[in-house]
Protein backbone atom coordinates (compact mmCIF):
# COMPACT_ATOMS: atom_id res chain seq x y z
CA UNK A 1 0.00 0.00 0.00
CA UNK A 2 1.28 3.54 -0.81
CA UNK A 3 1.54 6.83 1.38
CA UNK A 4 -1.77 7.94 -0.31
CA UNK A 5 -3.82 4.73 -0.19
CA UNK A 6 -2.71 4.26 3.34
CA UNK A 7 -3.69 7.63 4.68
CA UNK A 8 -7.42 7.78 2.83
CA UNK A 9 -7.69 4.20 4.28
CA UNK A 10 -7.13 5.44 7.87
CA UNK A 11 -9.08 8.62 7.46
CA UNK A 12 -12.36 6.05 6.07
CA UNK A 13 -12.10 4.15 9.73
CA UNK A 14 -14.69 5.11 12.68
CA UNK A 15 -13.03 8.61 13.40
CA UNK A 16 -15.51 8.62 16.83
CA UNK A 17 -13.83 5.56 18.41
CA UNK A 18 -11.51 6.03 21.17
CA UNK A 19 -7.81 5.78 19.31
CA UNK A 20 -4.98 4.76 21.25
CA UNK A 21 -1.81 5.36 19.95
CA UNK A 22 -0.22 2.90 21.78
CA UNK A 23 -1.87 0.56 20.27
CA UNK A 24 0.77 -0.39 17.58
CA UNK A 25 -1.08 -3.41 16.68
CA UNK A 26 -3.89 -0.88 14.73
CA UNK A 27 -1.37 0.99 13.32
CA UNK A 28 -1.65 1.27 9.16
CA UNK A 29 2.03 1.25 7.66
CA UNK A 30 3.48 2.47 4.65
CA UNK A 31 6.02 3.82 2.39
CA UNK A 32 7.12 6.56 0.24
CA UNK A 33 9.43 8.26 -1.53
CA UNK A 34 8.09 11.78 -2.24
CA UNK A 35 9.35 13.62 0.82
CA UNK A 36 7.60 17.30 -0.73
CA UNK A 37 4.15 15.55 0.08
CA UNK A 38 4.73 14.52 3.40
CA UNK A 39 5.21 18.46 4.62
CA UNK A 40 2.47 19.28 6.37
CA UNK A 41 1.71 15.70 8.36
CA UNK A 42 5.71 15.43 9.28
CA UNK A 43 5.92 19.00 10.66
CA UNK A 44 2.48 18.47 12.93
CA UNK A 45 4.28 15.25 13.89
CA UNK A 46 7.56 16.73 15.07
CA UNK A 47 5.91 19.31 17.34
CA UNK A 48 4.55 16.29 19.71
CA UNK A 49 7.54 13.89 19.07
CA UNK A 50 10.56 12.97 20.68
CA UNK A 51 13.05 13.69 18.41
CA UNK A 52 15.98 15.77 16.93
CA UNK A 53 16.14 18.89 14.65
CA UNK A 54 18.29 16.15 12.40
CA UNK A 55 14.53 14.60 11.75
CA UNK A 56 12.78 18.01 10.80
CA UNK A 57 11.07 18.29 7.64
CA UNK A 58 12.87 21.19 6.94
CA UNK A 59 16.54 19.33 7.53
CA UNK A 60 15.90 16.19 5.72
CA UNK A 61 14.30 17.60 2.62
CA UNK A 62 17.48 19.87 2.32
CA UNK A 63 19.74 17.39 2.92
CA UNK A 64 18.29 15.01 0.54
CA UNK A 65 18.05 18.08 -2.50
CA UNK A 66 21.86 19.12 -2.33
CA UNK A 67 23.18 15.74 -1.14
CA UNK A 68 20.97 12.68 -1.05
CA UNK A 69 20.40 13.31 -5.06
CA UNK A 70 23.71 13.76 -5.67
CA UNK A 71 25.01 10.26 -3.59
CA UNK A 72 22.32 8.03 -5.88
CA UNK A 73 20.21 7.87 -2.48
CA UNK A 74 16.84 7.00 -3.15
CA UNK A 75 14.58 8.09 -0.29
CA UNK A 76 12.13 4.96 1.84
CA UNK A 77 9.85 7.28 4.41
CA UNK A 78 8.38 4.39 6.61
CA UNK A 79 4.78 5.68 8.53
CA UNK A 80 2.60 4.44 11.30
CA UNK A 81 -0.35 5.83 11.48
CA UNK A 82 -3.26 5.12 14.10
CA UNK A 83 -6.48 4.95 12.81
CA UNK A 84 -7.76 7.89 13.45
CA UNK A 85 -5.80 9.23 10.25
CA UNK A 86 -2.83 10.55 12.56
CA UNK A 87 0.72 10.12 11.52
CA UNK A 88 2.21 8.35 15.14
CA UNK A 89 5.76 7.72 13.47
CA UNK A 90 7.88 8.12 10.66
CA UNK A 91 11.19 7.01 9.61
CA UNK A 92 12.92 8.81 7.51
CA UNK A 93 15.05 6.63 5.81
CA UNK A 94 17.00 5.72 1.58
CA UNK A 95 18.37 3.17 -0.14
CA UNK A 96 21.69 3.34 -1.14
CA UNK A 97 23.16 0.96 -3.72
CA UNK A 98 27.42 0.90 -3.24
CA UNK A 99 29.43 -1.89 -5.31
CA UNK A 100 25.99 -3.99 -5.90
CA UNK A 101 25.02 -3.56 -1.91
CA UNK A 102 21.89 -2.23 -1.18
CA UNK A 103 21.67 -0.98 2.32
CA UNK A 104 18.89 1.08 3.89
CA UNK A 105 19.83 3.77 6.21
CA UNK A 106 18.77 7.56 7.92
CA UNK A 107 18.55 10.18 5.67
CA UNK A 108 21.02 12.57 6.88
CA UNK A 109 23.81 9.95 7.18
CA UNK A 110 27.47 11.63 8.32
CA UNK A 111 25.82 14.90 8.13
CA UNK A 112 23.47 14.32 11.07
CA UNK A 113 25.55 14.22 14.53
CA UNK A 114 22.13 12.03 15.66
CA UNK A 115 19.83 9.86 13.61
CA UNK A 116 16.82 8.12 14.24
CA UNK A 117 12.78 7.58 14.26
CA UNK A 118 9.98 10.86 14.52
CA UNK A 119 7.92 9.10 17.13
CA UNK A 120 4.42 10.58 18.84
CA UNK A 121 5.13 11.32 22.44
CA UNK A 122 2.12 9.44 23.31
CA UNK A 123 3.11 6.48 21.62
CA UNK A 124 6.70 6.61 22.62
CA UNK A 125 5.64 6.78 26.31
CA UNK A 126 3.43 2.90 26.17
CA UNK A 127 6.11 1.10 23.55
CA UNK A 128 7.84 -1.43 25.87
CA UNK A 129 10.99 -4.03 24.43
CA UNK A 130 8.22 -6.52 23.11
CA UNK A 131 6.27 -3.56 21.15
CA UNK A 132 8.93 -1.43 19.92
CA UNK A 133 10.47 -4.56 18.24
CA UNK A 134 6.96 -5.40 16.50
CA UNK A 135 6.48 -1.72 15.54
CA UNK A 136 9.65 -1.50 14.26
CA UNK A 137 9.73 -4.87 12.25
CA UNK A 138 6.37 -4.66 10.57
CA UNK A 139 7.86 -1.03 9.13
CA UNK A 140 11.08 -2.90 8.05
CA UNK A 141 9.05 -5.53 6.49
CA UNK A 142 7.69 -3.01 3.86
CA UNK A 143 11.18 -3.19 2.52
CA UNK A 144 12.07 -5.65 -0.22
CA UNK A 145 15.34 -6.13 -1.91
CA UNK A 146 17.45 -4.62 0.72
CA UNK A 147 21.45 -6.26 2.17
CA UNK A 148 21.26 -4.66 5.07
CA UNK A 149 19.72 -2.62 7.64
CA UNK A 150 22.42 0.12 8.64
CA UNK A 151 21.68 2.63 11.66
CA UNK A 152 24.05 4.74 12.95
CA UNK A 153 24.37 7.52 15.22
CA UNK A 154 21.43 6.65 17.27
CA UNK A 155 21.09 8.36 21.18
CA UNK A 156 20.61 6.20 23.73
CA UNK A 157 17.95 8.41 25.24
CA UNK A 158 15.16 10.17 23.25
CA UNK A 159 12.86 12.36 25.05
CA UNK A 160 13.94 11.05 28.63
CA UNK A 161 13.13 7.64 27.53
CA UNK A 162 15.54 4.78 26.05
CA UNK A 163 15.73 5.12 22.27
CA UNK A 164 13.50 1.94 20.84
CA UNK A 165 15.71 1.06 18.49
CA UNK A 166 17.24 -0.16 20.69
CA UNK A 167 15.77 -3.41 21.09
CA UNK A 168 18.02 -4.99 18.35
CA UNK A 169 21.61 -6.07 18.98
CA UNK A 170 23.68 -2.76 18.69
CA UNK A 171 27.16 -1.33 19.80
CA UNK A 172 28.12 1.68 20.57
CA UNK A 173 29.65 4.67 18.06
CA UNK A 174 33.11 6.15 17.49
CA UNK A 175 32.23 9.07 19.79
CA UNK A 176 29.58 10.06 22.20
CA UNK A 177 27.39 13.49 22.68
CA UNK A 178 27.88 15.86 25.19
CA UNK A 179 25.44 18.64 26.52
CA UNK A 180 25.28 21.36 29.43
CA UNK A 181 22.18 21.91 31.13
CA UNK A 182 21.76 26.00 31.34
CA UNK A 183 20.51 27.77 34.00
CA UNK A 184 18.64 31.17 34.19
CA UNK A 185 22.07 33.51 35.03
CA UNK A 186 24.73 32.94 32.86
CA UNK A 187 26.95 34.26 35.42
CA UNK A 188 25.76 31.75 38.02
CA UNK A 189 26.09 29.23 35.25
CA UNK A 190 29.90 30.02 34.55
CA UNK A 191 30.90 30.14 37.94
CA UNK A 192 29.43 26.75 38.80
CA UNK A 193 30.79 25.15 35.57
CA UNK A 194 34.37 27.05 35.01
CA UNK A 195 35.04 29.21 38.22
CA UNK A 196 35.95 32.91 38.66
CA UNK A 197 39.80 32.10 37.80
CA UNK A 198 38.62 31.49 34.11
CA UNK A 199 36.41 34.11 33.93
CA UNK A 200 39.44 36.21 34.89
CA UNK A 201 41.56 34.62 32.20
CA UNK A 202 39.41 35.09 29.24
CA UNK A 203 38.03 38.67 30.42
CA UNK A 204 42.30 39.48 29.66
CA UNK A 205 42.03 37.92 26.54
CA UNK A 206 39.47 39.76 25.48
CA UNK A 207 41.07 42.98 26.90
CA UNK A 208 43.97 41.45 24.37
CA UNK A 209 41.77 40.91 21.62
CA UNK A 210 40.56 44.75 21.78
CA UNK A 211 43.94 46.07 21.86
CA UNK A 212 45.41 43.96 19.33
CA UNK A 213 42.22 44.60 16.75
CA UNK A 214 39.81 46.80 18.15
CA UNK A 215 36.30 46.41 20.13
CA UNK A 216 34.53 43.29 20.44
CA UNK A 217 30.89 42.19 19.08
CA UNK A 218 28.61 39.07 19.22
CA UNK A 219 26.26 39.62 16.54
CA UNK A 220 23.08 37.19 15.12
CA UNK A 221 23.09 37.29 11.33
CA UNK A 222 19.02 37.80 10.96
CA UNK A 223 18.76 39.68 7.60
CA UNK A 224 19.37 37.48 4.46
CA UNK A 225 22.89 39.44 3.39
CA UNK A 226 24.22 39.09 7.13
CA UNK A 227 22.69 35.44 6.90
CA UNK A 228 24.89 34.96 3.69
CA UNK A 229 28.59 36.53 4.70
CA UNK A 230 28.23 34.71 8.11
CA UNK A 231 27.90 31.60 6.24
CA UNK A 232 30.59 32.22 3.56
CA UNK A 233 33.35 33.55 6.17
CA UNK A 234 32.34 30.20 8.45
CA UNK A 235 32.73 27.62 5.27
CA UNK A 236 36.27 29.85 4.26
CA UNK A 237 37.15 29.45 8.20
CA UNK A 238 36.41 26.12 8.39
CA UNK A 239 38.30 24.52 5.26
CA UNK A 240 41.38 26.24 6.69
CA UNK A 241 41.15 24.73 10.39
CA UNK A 242 40.52 21.42 8.27
CA UNK A 243 43.13 21.76 6.18
CA UNK A 244 45.48 22.96 9.29
CA UNK A 245 44.36 19.94 11.09
CA UNK A 246 44.88 16.96 7.80
CA UNK A 247 41.64 16.15 8.55
CA UNK A 248 38.71 15.74 5.87
CA UNK A 249 37.15 18.81 4.04
CA UNK A 250 33.51 18.15 4.30
CA UNK A 251 33.00 21.38 2.09
CA UNK A 252 35.03 20.16 -0.80
CA UNK A 253 31.77 19.41 -3.04
CA UNK A 254 29.71 22.47 -4.00
CA UNK A 255 26.64 20.34 -2.96
CA UNK A 256 27.91 19.67 0.27
CA UNK A 257 28.24 22.92 0.64
CA UNK A 258 24.66 24.15 -1.36
CA UNK A 259 23.22 22.47 1.73
CA UNK A 260 24.29 24.04 4.60
CA UNK A 261 24.42 27.50 2.79
CA UNK A 262 20.11 26.58 2.09
CA UNK A 263 19.66 26.27 5.54
CA UNK A 264 21.34 29.38 6.61
CA UNK A 265 19.65 31.71 4.39
CA UNK A 266 16.58 29.93 3.59
CA UNK A 267 15.66 28.16 6.75
CA UNK A 268 15.94 30.62 10.19
CA UNK A 269 13.25 28.90 12.20
CA UNK A 270 16.27 25.99 12.40
CA UNK A 271 19.30 27.36 11.29
CA UNK A 272 21.37 30.28 13.41
CA UNK A 273 24.20 32.06 12.12
CA UNK A 274 26.52 34.29 14.34
CA UNK A 275 29.51 36.10 14.17
CA UNK A 276 32.29 37.72 16.96
CA UNK A 277 34.39 40.41 15.22
CA UNK A 278 37.48 42.35 16.65
CA UNK A 279 37.47 45.77 15.03
CA UNK A 280 36.51 45.06 11.30
CA UNK A 281 37.63 41.11 11.11
CA UNK A 282 35.14 38.54 11.83
CA UNK A 283 37.56 36.18 14.14
CA UNK A 284 35.25 33.42 14.78
CA UNK A 285 31.75 32.14 13.20
CA UNK A 286 29.35 29.55 14.43
CA UNK A 287 26.69 27.74 12.11
CA UNK A 288 24.16 25.97 14.77
CA UNK A 289 20.56 25.28 14.95
CA UNK A 290 17.49 25.36 17.12
CA UNK A 291 14.84 23.02 18.17
CA UNK A 292 12.41 23.41 20.95
CA UNK A 293 14.61 24.10 23.61
CA UNK A 294 17.70 23.22 22.40
CA UNK A 295 20.18 25.30 21.15
CA UNK A 296 23.15 22.67 18.76
CA UNK A 297 26.25 23.92 19.10
CA UNK A 298 26.88 22.30 15.16
CA UNK A 299 30.03 23.96 13.79
CA UNK A 300 32.51 26.82 15.30
CA UNK A 301 34.94 28.14 13.39
CA UNK A 302 37.70 31.18 14.54
CA UNK A 303 40.53 32.36 12.59
CA UNK A 304 44.12 31.67 11.16
CA UNK A 305 45.45 34.58 11.54
CA UNK A 306 47.35 36.66 14.12
CA UNK A 307 44.13 36.60 16.42
CA UNK A 308 44.27 33.43 17.11
CA UNK A 309 46.09 33.37 20.02
CA UNK A 310 43.67 35.62 22.02
CA UNK A 311 41.26 32.28 21.98
CA UNK A 312 38.34 33.68 19.63
CA UNK A 313 36.71 30.91 19.46
CA UNK A 314 36.38 30.48 23.12
CA UNK A 315 35.18 33.83 23.56
CA UNK A 316 32.09 33.33 20.81
CA UNK A 317 31.36 30.06 22.42
CA UNK A 318 30.57 32.22 25.70
CA UNK A 319 28.60 34.82 24.03
CA UNK A 320 26.60 31.86 22.27
CA UNK A 321 25.99 30.15 25.84
CA UNK A 322 24.71 33.33 27.51
CA UNK A 323 22.51 34.53 24.45
CA UNK A 324 21.10 30.19 24.43
CA UNK A 325 20.57 31.43 28.43
CA UNK A 326 18.85 34.89 27.44
CA UNK A 327 16.69 33.35 25.02
CA UNK A 328 15.57 30.64 27.49
CA UNK A 329 17.27 27.47 25.79
CA UNK A 330 17.09 24.15 28.71
CA UNK A 331 20.12 22.77 26.83
CA UNK A 332 23.26 23.81 25.05
CA UNK A 333 24.29 20.59 23.01
CA UNK A 334 27.44 20.34 21.99
CA UNK A 335 26.66 17.61 19.69
CA UNK A 336 29.05 14.51 18.70
CA UNK A 337 32.35 14.20 19.69
CA UNK A 338 34.61 13.98 23.19
CA UNK A 339 36.82 16.65 22.17
CA UNK A 340 38.09 17.82 25.59
CA UNK A 341 36.86 21.59 25.85
CA UNK A 342 33.38 20.02 25.88
CA UNK A 343 34.20 18.31 29.52
CA UNK A 344 35.01 22.03 31.26
CA UNK A 345 31.13 22.76 30.48
CA UNK A 346 29.03 19.91 30.14
CA UNK A 347 27.38 18.38 32.89
CA UNK A 348 25.68 15.54 30.48
CA UNK A 349 27.00 12.98 27.89
CA UNK A 350 25.72 10.66 26.29
CA UNK A 351 26.55 7.40 24.41
CA UNK A 352 26.12 7.05 20.63
CA UNK A 353 25.00 3.32 19.31
CA UNK A 354 24.82 1.79 16.11
CA UNK A 355 22.69 -1.19 14.82
CA UNK A 356 23.40 -2.89 11.62
CA UNK A 357 21.55 -5.56 10.40
CA UNK A 358 22.92 -7.76 7.55
CA UNK A 359 19.79 -9.63 5.72
CA UNK A 360 22.09 -11.54 2.64
CA UNK A 361 25.06 -13.11 2.93
CA UNK A 362 26.99 -10.16 1.69
CA UNK A 363 25.00 -7.92 3.79
CA UNK A 364 25.97 -9.61 6.79
CA UNK A 365 29.16 -9.93 5.83
CA UNK A 366 29.41 -6.07 5.03
CA UNK A 367 27.70 -6.03 8.20
CA UNK A 368 30.65 -7.82 10.18
CA UNK A 369 33.17 -6.11 8.47
CA UNK A 370 31.68 -2.48 9.67
CA UNK A 371 30.84 -3.37 12.88
CA UNK A 372 34.48 -4.20 13.11
CA UNK A 373 35.73 -1.24 11.86
CA UNK A 374 33.34 1.12 13.87
CA UNK A 375 34.69 -0.67 17.16
CA UNK A 376 38.22 -0.08 16.03
CA UNK A 377 37.61 3.40 15.64
CA UNK A 378 36.29 4.15 18.56
CA UNK A 379 38.60 2.42 20.76
CA UNK A 380 41.59 4.57 19.07
CA UNK A 381 39.55 7.48 19.54
CA UNK A 382 39.55 6.41 23.36
CA UNK A 383 42.52 5.92 23.78
CA UNK A 384 44.48 8.73 25.19
CA UNK A 385 47.57 7.14 23.85
CA UNK A 386 46.35 6.15 20.26
CA UNK A 387 44.10 9.16 18.88
CA UNK A 388 46.93 11.74 19.15
CA UNK A 389 49.19 9.87 17.59
CA UNK A 390 46.33 8.90 15.05
CA UNK A 391 45.98 12.56 14.10
CA UNK A 392 49.79 12.97 14.16
CA UNK A 393 49.81 10.20 11.71
CA UNK A 394 46.31 11.91 9.81
CA UNK A 395 48.41 15.00 9.24
CA UNK A 396 51.47 14.22 8.07
CA UNK A 397 49.45 11.80 4.76
CA UNK A 398 47.75 14.98 4.60
CA UNK A 399 50.64 16.77 3.96
CA UNK A 400 52.58 14.98 2.03
CA UNK A 401 49.44 14.36 -0.65
CA UNK A 402 49.14 18.10 -0.57
CA UNK A 403 52.79 18.00 -1.51
CA UNK A 404 52.97 15.60 -3.84
CA UNK A 405 49.94 16.12 -5.62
Amino acid sequence: MNAIAALKHAETLNNQQLVDPQRTDEMVFSTTSDIASLQRVWRNLEQRSATHVFQTWAWVSNWHTYIGKARGITPHIIMATSRDGVMRALLPMGIETRSGLRTLLWLGDEHADFKGPVIDRDLMAGLTTDTAKKLFDEAFRLTRGIDAVKLLDMPEILNDQFNPLLVYPSQRGPAGTHSLTLNAKFDDLYKARRGASSRKKLRQRSRRLTQAAGPTKFKVARTPQARSEAISVMIEQKRARLAEMGADDIFATSNVRAFYRALAEQHPEICQLSTFKAGDYIVATNWGLTWGDRYYYVLSTMTDGEYRCHSPGQLHLNELIEWSTVRGFKVFDFTVGDEDYKDDWCDTSTDLFDVYIGLTIKGRAAAWLHRKARAAKRYIKQSPRLWPLAKKLRKRLYDYHTHTA
